[in-house]
């Protein structure tokens, strides 16, 4: 698809216009006397002035569609957002692959290049998807758009918005076709491959521990969950850096290629779906891209452990014990609970060797999240008040929303071990808090956040501009963040 502006009409055969109505739905009609009457009891005197271009402008062959939008209360940029991914929503039920939207009134209605950028972007985002292994027939059936022009006088403004729309679509897309690969084809190695190579394409320096090193350092946790794989693990390491940058984030992101939950054995329905175990890797990646492209004044580091969590012989049992990177010993009671294991030691190596000024971890790490917040909203739990801050006002600009739960000193008595230091898991109560706390003792000393997004990185329906499939959660959410986190003042 492509997006671009233009000053002037240029075909008319088929001229969007977007109506801020309550309750009309969208209507498709030619521009004779039945357009003229919708138009009048739609929109009314406020569209007839010199300035609008659209009024009596087109051949009575040109096909108008009427979008309407509504206002998301509280969140102004998700209405733009919903309205951009409306325009693809109609083209497609209505087969249009061509289409000239007029911005005449919508622009001012807009009123703010943040909104600008966020219409672009529902736009973009509403036209993905995940077709790599269609065939022929298939494809053909799939609707096809190729061609949206914004038509404005706002030249610099448009043209403006959509690159910086595109900035943050690519990199989303980037995320949730990585997450959308099968396993067969996204493990350890292809993933450090893919990420390394947007990392050369960029300022961004990277660094792969091999399963000798992660030996050398003690790294147990993930070599643990890795010891029934025929995979090698890796740990993938990016670093964004500006000479100028005051802070240092660490964002450290689950890999888990595949989980069959070990030898604690998912049911077969369970295991359906388990390639998007790595979302949180995804994510962190796809920020740091990001975050490059935006040329943010921040030091920013990814950590991505890899490995997916298999049966093999070796496979760790459950009553087995790991010593942690940080000396920290673990009881593993569940073999399903293998990724706290992998983030523990990203973690407190990250924080140990480049000493960050802040620390975001994501991960899809719990069901008991979905059964807490459902599909809107990610966990957050964090031990420092401005990072949770900067992370809520991030996901109300971005619409990725964040809920706090409590890290109450009380839920760590549910992880102590009889014969270890902490256990994987803490019983079925506030499994999402215990798993938090689990992290807890490898991010001491620092400023940490906790995102646990098993209930918003999957999509189960196409819904405005989410595809089924992989949403790419926390790209846009973790790169706001940093922007916000470089605000010196604050913090």
């Amino acid at each position: 698809m492509k997006l671009k502006h233009t000053i002037n009409f240029i075909k008319k055969h088929t001229v969007a216009i977007f109506v801020k109505v309550e309750k009309e739905e969208p209507k498709v009609c030619t521009f004779n006397e039945e357009y003229i009457k919708l138009f009048n009891g739609l929109v009314k005197d406020k569209y007839y002035s010199t300035s609008t271009p659209f009024a009596f402008a087109f051949a009575s062959s040109t096909r108008v569609i009427f979008i309407t939008y509504k206002e998301v209360k509280n969140y102004m940029y998700e209405t733009w957002k919903n309205a951009g991914a409306s325009l693809i929503k109609i083209m497609k039920d209505l087969h249009i692959d061509d289409i000239e939207v007029d911005m005449a009134e919508l622009f001012s209605e807009i009123a703010s290049e943040e909104s600008y950028i966020q219409f672009c972007l529902g736009i973009m985002l509403a036209s993905y998807s995940f077709d790599n292994y269609l065939g022929d027939k298939r494809l053909k059936e799939q609707p096809s758009i190729k061609n949206i022009l914004l038509v404005s006088e706002h030249k610099k403004d448009t043209e403006n918005a959509i690159s910086k729309a595109s900035q943050i679509a690519n990199n989303i897309f980037w995320a949730r076709d990585i997450i959308n690969e099968p396993s067969n084809i996204i493990n350890s190695l292809t993933f450090t491959d893919r990420a390394k190579k947007q990392a050369e394409s960029r300022k961004i320096t990277t660094t792969v521990l091999t399963e000798k090193e992660l030996k050398q350092l003690n790294m147990n946790g993930i070599l643990g969950v890795n010891a029934g794989s025929k995979n090698p693990p890796r740990v993938f390491i990016a670093q964004y850096k500006k000479a100028k940058a005051k802070k240092h984030i660490l964002l450290v992101g689950k890999g888990i290629t595949f989980d069959t939950g070990g030898m604690s054995l998912k049911p077969a329905d369970s295991m359906l779906g388990m390639k998007d175990d790595m979302s949180g890797a995804a994510a962190v990646c796809g920020a740091l891209f990001l975050i490059s492209d935006m040329n943010l004044d921040a030091n920013v580091t990814v950590i991505c452990p890899l490995t997916d969590n298999k049966t093999g012989s070796g496979a760790i049992n459950p009553g087995d014990i790991l010593k942690m990177y940080n000396g920290v010993t673990v009881e593993v009671v569940n073999t399903d609970a293998e990724g706290r294991l992998i983030l523990a030691d990203a973690l407190a190596y990250g924080i140990k060797k480049y000493n960050p000024d802040f620390v975001i971890d994501i991960a899809t790490l719990t069901g008991a999240c979905s059964i807490a917040l459902g599909k809107n909203a990610t966990g957050l739990m964090s031990n420092d008040r401005a990072l949770a801050s900067a992370l809520k006002d991030a996901g109300d600009d971005t619409y990725e929303r964040v809920w706090e739960l409590p890290m109450f000193e009380e839920y760590k008595e549910q992880i102590k071990s009889d014969i270890a230091d902490i256990k994987n898991t803490g019983g079925r109560y506030a499994g999402t808090i215990t798993a938090a706390q689990f992290l807890s003792y490898f991010t001491e000393g620092a400023k940490w956040a906790h995102l646990d997004i098993a209930c918003t990185s999957i999509s189960d329906s196409n819904s405005k501009y989410l595809s089924k499939g992989a949403t790419g959660v926390g790209v846009y959410l973790l790169a706001k963040t940093v922007e916000k986190l470089t605000d010196i003042e604050r913090f």
